[in-house]
């Protein structure tokens, strides 16, 4: 669906009576729908600009993508725009622009790391001197990984950092021991528990309680910081690496466990023929796109639920660190074909490969994208989140779960207009919910 025949289609007069009664279009000051609105052109310019940072690191050509946050930021100035139908326009230019983001920094990653590919990883297992680092940022893991080479420092990952080990410009490191730890909120118990240095390069932080005995060991990257943490000036990483040397070695993470990652959609699409005889065949019935940003607290324990329910002919693809709800579960392959049911695309910037895999199965299968026998259940958390969704209304993705529990700033009639024209759904119990898209 396109953005002109989108806003063509819709009826807003219905939407303009939340603020004060009697209240029209003209009162953008009062109006709270518009106001939400332009905090959800915000949120999303966040999510955008953090992508459009990595890219740049890289040296990425962004200015598409800036021209669209300069725009946006404009647009959002007092006495600018009062007009409700333009203000869904401009959702649906960051929506796009998301796409285009997504697609530069995939890019940026595949041309100067290598494509990824399959890997098993360790889990919670680690040993002798060691850092480990948490966040998004792949550029500076490698200029990690070069600083520290052969010299007695093994270096983890935390959370997001996790597909870094289906690269194969990072993972050619011999350094690059495993994965420890969860989702990104799982950092005070876990940093307390890791005696080596540890390396935060991204917003998921959790900032140190007053009484946690780590910060002498944390350091934080460019934008980031926190209070009593270290900060590391440019890419110079030698106190990090001269303090971890001075450290024990690490100890208490002797586990077994293993992960799957490095299922990037370019890697995917090699698959295609096999996919769709699997398709054809019955064998896969249905794709179930199980991602998101996860949050504290049992409302993400629905997503593991869901998706360990799934029939053994459905296949699980997933991105962010919503994965952790359930990625230590073994999903086996389908039937007869070897196709894993369990495929990791990446990051949460790498949610494009949902969108490129849809895309290639639609055209080979003739069948429009909605109609393809995939469901979207995402979760919800913060600004990154919120630009995805936006770029998967922006090619017109409908029908789309989202939970636990909806973003508080959108009113009812906003998250109303979107069940209307996106058939957006709030997720409930995940048995019900999966009955429902198995038989839609």
């Amino acid at each position: 669906m396109s953005i002109s025949m989108f806003c063509d289609q819709c009826s807003m007069s219905a939407l303009m009576g939340c603020g004060a009664k009697g209240q029209t279009r003209g009162t953008c000051g009062k109006d709270a729908n518009l106001a939400k609105l332009q905090d959800i052109m915000i949120y999303g310019l966040k999510g955008l600009s953090a992508y459009r940072t990595h890219a740049n690191e890289f040296g990425a050509d962004t200015k598409k993508v800036d021209d669209v946050i300069a725009q946006t930021l404009y647009f959002t100035l007092t006495n600018v725009n009062f007009n409700f139908d333009d203000h869904i326009k401009q959702l649906m230019k960051i929506g796009s622009a998301g796409i285009e983001m997504m697609n530069i920094l995939s890019e940026s990653h595949t041309s100067n790391l290598g494509i990824p590919t399959p890997v098993t990883v360790s889990q919670n297992r680690a040993e002798g001197k060691g850092i480990l680092v948490s966040g998004h940022n792949l550029d500076m893991l490698h200029e990690l990984l070069k600083q520290t080479e052969g010299k007695g420092i093994n270096i983890y990952t935390h959370s997001e950092m996790l597909p870094a080990h289906g690269y194969p410009e990072l993972r050619k490191f011999p350094h690059l021991k495993g994965n420890i730890g969860k989702a990104w909120f799982d950092q005070d118990k876990l940093f307390e528990a890791w005696n080596g240095t540890i390396i935060v390069n991204t917003n998921c932080i959790v900032p140190p309680k007053k009484s946690a005995t780590y910060v002498d060991r944390l350091y934080t990257y460019d934008i980031v910081g926190v209070e009593a943490g270290k900060k590391i000036v440019g890419n110079d990483f030698s106190e990090v690496i001269a303090q971890t040397l001075e450290l024990p070695d690490i100890t208490g993470f002797d586990a077994k466990d293993t992960l799957q990652t490095g299922h990037h959609y370019k890697t995917i699409l090699t698959l295609a023929p096999q996919i769709l005889d699997a398709i054809n065949s019955g064998k896969i019935k249905r794709f179930f796109v199980i991602a998101g940003c996860d949050a504290p607290g049992k409302g993400g324990e629905y997503y593991r639920q869901m998706a360990q329910s799934l029939p053994n002919d459905c296949v699980i693809l997933t991105s962010s660190c919503g994965k952790f709800r359930f990625n230590d579960i073994d999903f086996g392959t389908v039937a007869d074909t070897g196709i894993p049911r369990y495929l990791d695309l990446g990051q949460c910037n790498d949610s494009n490969g949902g969108i490129h895999i849809a895309l290639a199965l639609s055209e080979a299968l003739n069948t429009p994208v909605n109609d393809l026998p995939i469901s979207i259940v995402l979760s919800w958390m913060e600004q990154k989140a919120v630009l995805i969704l936006l770029s998967l209304f922006s090619i017109g993705i409908q029908d789309i779960y989202l939970g636990p529990k909806p973003p508080q700033f959108v009113t009812d009639d906003i998250f109303s207009f979107l069940q209307e024209h996106f058939n957006l759904h709030l997720t409930g119990d995940a048995n019900e919910d999966l009955k429902t898209l198995l038989n839609s």
